[in-house]
């Protein structure tokens, strides 16, 4: 009789630790669950692996993450570059039917000042001759570096499409150069 008495004490304070573990882990995933709700992915999904890391079996938490996964795969990368500019204030950009060339030398020239030299901007042209001699005529005030490239794009009807080491100019989708536009048939 006596040695069982330390068994059952031992049976209820194993009882009670998976208790409070499996409560722990409820407490965990309603946390995981209630950040992703609330759009706050990073914490939802730090919460999801610890359940997992507790649990691997778990399948609310595996179906999270797993969606998770997927959102994050859609979501559109950005460079570090873009993410740069996106912090560069220009104070104001004024051009009156200046050329676009000279608008993106312009920029290339604010990037590196207004960046106080910390961000230096490549512009590649995929343009015609005839495109880079284009007037454009914009004016801003205190606005991001990139949003100054998105005005730009929409005035001059062209992309600004970032890479590693360039920001890449070139028309925008749907719009006809002289070079790819089909000459007329003759009738």
């Amino acid at each position: 009789m006596k040695s069982l008495i330390p068994l059952v004490g031992f049976a209820s304070l194993i009882m009670l630790t998976v208790g409070a573990f499996a409560e722990s882990t409820q407490e965990l995933l309603t946390a995981a669950q209630t950040a992703y709700m609330k759009g706050d992915i990073e914490t939802a999904k730090k919460n999801f692996q610890a359940v997992t890391k507790v649990d691997p079996k778990n399948l609310v938490a595996i179906g999270f993450l797993r969606k998770i996964a997927v959102e994050d795969s859609k979501k559109p990368q950005v460079n570090s570059m873009q993410k740069q500019l996106e912090k560069v204030m220009v104070p104001k950009v004024e051009f009156r039917e200046a050329t676009l060339g000279s608008s993106l030398e312009f920029l290339r020239q604010a990037a590196t000042k207004h960046s106080e030299g910390k961000v230096n901007v490549n512009f590649v042209q995929q343009l015609s001759d005839e495109q880079k001699l284009q007037p454009v005529t914009l004016a801003l005030a205190n606005v991001p570096y990139s949003e100054v490239l998105r005005y730009l794009g929409e005035v001059a009807k062209v992309e600004f499409v970032y890479d590693k080491y360039a920001i890449v100019v070139r028309p925008r989708s749907g719009t006809a150069t002289a070079e790819n536009t089909p000459a007329p048939t003759p009738q």
